[in-house]
């Protein structure tokens, strides 16, 4: 049975992307899931050869038939959004606006309106040294970044299925969103790497509050550690009030952003290795019991 492992932070800058590579790149087999569609950064750590690309379709617009559109105007009266508008020859136009909600359509009595798909984006699927990626980029400003989530989730699970391989890795957007919601659903754990400052606890105590509320079991990486032995302690009394459990600290370190310059992750730094395969090993051995 495969395993999901997401890794989350309440707030961006986190380090939990160059967390969830190092943890990837120490794995014997993975089927890695980059859910971060606005901003997907994965491919940048990790070594990929992409082997396929799809494009997503999210969200249905209007379109206007015009060799059936009489001008009336029903349309307009409809649209809830200013989407349409009439230029002064009396044709009717869609605009970027849309959101899909078919008024329009259901409104015109003529027939003169469809609901067409628009391309949102694209996802891919390409293989790692040790397994698959699978992420997507979301086209600015489209909606229904969970809808395509939840879609590079399903293609993991079943590529994770015909390859017999054990865990699927998530790398979720930060925060506590709609997006957050999507890459957490039906994970077996959680690890949620919690930057050492009050905006790091904040932030995570609202994810812990999200966590809890779908009964995951988490573990807490506190990372940027050394600041303030007062701001690390609430961490830990946070963690304990949320049921999480305290599995490592990694201290602020520039060697650790210089490396990522150089696109190396914790798991080839010689002071860090050993630290990414304590955290594998905590997370695969209660997954196993």
């Amino acid at each position: 049975m495969t395993q999901q492992i997401a890794i989350l932070s309440g707030k961006g800058g986190a380090g939990k992307t160059s967390i969830t590579a190092s943890i990837i790149k120490m794995m014997e087999s993975v089927v890695a899931v980059d859910a971060d569609v606005n901003a997907s950064n994965m491919p940048i750590l990790l070594p990929h050869t992409q082997q396929s690309t799809t494009p997503y379709f999210g969200m249905d617009i209007a379109q206007v038939k015009h060799d059936s559109c009489t001008g009336c105007g029903a349309c307009l009266n409809a649209c809830q959004f200013d989407a349409i508008s009439q230029n002064e020859a009396g044709r009717i136009l869609i605009d970027s606006d849309c959101e899909g909600c078919a008024a329009c359509a259901f409104a015109c009595p003529e027939n003169a309106i469809s609901m067409v798909e628009r391309k949102g984006g694209d996802w891919y699927v390409s293989t790692v040294d040790n397994g698959y990626l699978i992420h997507a980029d979301l086209i600015p400003g489209e909606d229904n970044s969970g809808k395509l989530i939840t879609k590079i989730r399903s293609e993991a699970s079943a590529l994770a299925k015909q390859q017999d391989i054990a865990y699927i890795v998530i790398d979720g957007p930060p925060g506590t969103s709609c997006q957050a919601i999507s890459s957490v659903t039906g994970v077996n754990l959680v690890l949620a790497v919690v930057e050492e400052s009050l905006s790091g606890l904040s932030d995570y105590r609202r994810l812990a509050e999200l966590v809890q509320k779908f009964s995951i079991p988490h573990y807490v990486l506190i990372n940027k550690a050394g600041f303030s032995v007062e701001v690390e302690k609430s961490i830990i009394q946070a963690a304990a009030e949320f049921d999480g459990k305290i599995i490592g600290r990694i201290p602020f370190d520039r060697e650790i952003p210089t490396a990522l310059q150089e696109l190396q992750s914790l798991a080839e730094m010689d002071n860090y290795r050993g630290v990414i395969a304590e955290l594998l090993e905590q997370m695969t051995s209660s997954l196993n019991h």
